[in-house]
């Protein structure tokens, strides 16, 4: 599972929608949108990200170190695949 598909699965096991954890967050609907399709281009770097994902976390009973590890992960595999 990626980690917008965890963040996802998380929030529509609470019954939130994207609205409804914007306004908890205080993250905008659209870059939850994007976060939970793991397009991460228009966050401004891998740091957003993760503070992101750790605000994310906490709201939705996540671990936030899992999440961040999972995010990590998933940058590392980009990272190679960009290299060739």
């Amino acid at each position: 599972m990626s980690v917008g598909d965890t963040v996802k699965s998380a929030r529509m096991a609470l019954n939130l929608s994207t609205a409804d954890l914007a306004a908890s967050t205080k993250i905008r609907e659209s870059m939850l949108v994007a976060l939970e399709a793991d397009d991460f281009d228009s966050f401004g770097g891998a740091v957003y990200v993760r503070g992101h994902l750790k605000v994310l976390a906490n709201c939705l009973g996540l671990d936030p170190e899992g999440l961040a590890a999972e995010f990590g992960a998933t940058q590392s595999q980009l990272s190679d695949v960009e290299r060739y």
